[in-house]
């Protein structure tokens, strides 16, 4: 079976194409779909929503206030092509909020073992797909064991020392007299204070 038939028989799950999927990314989100996805299930973690489109794909899955996202991109102008398995907890669908509530797998990674080159992974191309998605997979229950099991101090160690030197995003705009000012967006300060 095909993932779009998998999306069409989960009416609970949120799914949706805004553009036609590219034969890349409909490629890796099926294998994605084949080898990381029944880990995600083998921990109690549910489908919550795929979007498969033409430069980029999500797909995730919750357990209570947990999620597990496989994100890829390969936007031209975001060369090199990349994708991550990410772990977070909260509002995986707000981008304030999932920027700053979660955390890529190579960081528990480089956490655990920092003599290991952590970074995100190259997004394959054929023959690649299956070898980089079975070594991602075996990475995330090597590295991300603690949080598949719902054991989250090393989780929000992570996420603090990653946020804690972050800057909330900023807003250029102009004031009533046209002159430029530049301002912390509201929204990601809240944010830094709640995840730093």
């Amino acid at each position: 079976m095909g993932i779009f038939d998998f999306i069409k028989g989960n009416k609970k799950a949120k799914s949706e194409r805004t553009e036609k999927p590219s034969p890349e990314q409909k490629s890796f989100s099926e294998k994605a779909m084949e080898i990381v996805i029944p880990t995600f299930e083998q921990f109690g973690f549910q489908k919550h929503r795929i979007e498969i489109g033409k430069h980029s794909s999500t797909i995730i899955y919750r357990k209570g206030k947990q999620y597990l996202k496989i994100s890829t991109n390969t936007y031209p102008r975001d060369y090199p092509y990349h994708y991550n398995i990410i772990l977070g907890e909260g509002n995986s669908e707000d981008f304030f909020e999932y920027d700053w509530n979660s955390i890529a797998l190579w960081r528990f990674k480089k956490e655990i073992n920092p003599a290991l080159k952590a970074t995100e992974y190259k997004f394959p191309k054929d023959n690649g797909i299956e070898p980089s998605l079975k070594n991602a997979n075996s990475e995330l229950l090597k590295y991300g064991l603690t949080f598949l099991n719902g054991e989250l101090e090393l989780f929000h160690k992570i996420r603090k020392e990653q946020n804690k030197d972050r800057e909330p995003y900023k807003i250029h705009s102009p004031d009533k007299n046209g002159n430029y000012q530049t301002s912390f967006e509201p929204k990601s300060v809240e944010q830094k204070k709640k995840y730093s």
